[in-house]
């Protein structure tokens, strides 16, 4: 069973290393064991000691649990599955972390992916104006176009063409 010095020791370690301190699967169970037998022995004794020793237990409890779940939630943005050294309780966190992350990475890249295609689109346009030839925003040589000409070309160089006043929409 854990003590008292032994979180005392985890909570350091945890601090000290951007690593997941590697801890049983069965912890916060032992936690809970210990954090009842602290409580039953400050009420009962009445002693101030021992109750401020179970009012510190629960503060570095809550300081491992606090520090393990920003590790944890860096470990879900960087991708890993592994938990390796994670309790049973922390690897259900990374799964779902890593799970909800992955589905909004999917969505977000969905937007723009849809936002990119709607801009292959192509336009045909009616040039007004002669055009020398230029570098279009996909590094794409356009041009040169004249007066009166008709063009099939990608939304965004015709959004431009349009801007400019040298073309029109057919």
């Amino acid at each position: 069973m854990l003590d008292y010095s032994d979180l005392r020791d985890i909570q350091r370690k945890e601090m000290e290393s951007s690593a997941v301190v590697s801890l049983p699967d069965d912890f916060y169970q032992l936690i809970s064991q210990l954090i009842e037998k602290k409580k039953g022995d400050a009420f009962s004794s009445q002693s101030l000691i021992a109750i401020k020793e179970y009012e510190n237990l629960k503060k570095i409890v809550a300081s491992i649990a606090s520090k393990r779940e920003e590790k944890i939630v860096l470990l879900a943005v960087g991708g890993s599955r592994d938990g390796i050294g994670l309790t049973t309780e922390e690897k259900e966190l990374l799964k779902g972390l890593t799970s909800i992350i992955k589905n909004s990475r999917e969505n977000v890249k969905n937007i723009w992916e849809t936002k990119e295609e709607s801009n292959d689109v192509s336009q045909r346009v009616k040039i007004l104006k002669n055009v020398d030839k230029y570098r279009g925003l996909d590094n794409t040589i356009y041009g040169p176009f004249e007066q009166g000409e008709e063009q099939d070309l990608p939304k965004p160089e015709v959004e431009w063409l349009l801007k400019s006043g040298m073309a029109e929409l057919l």
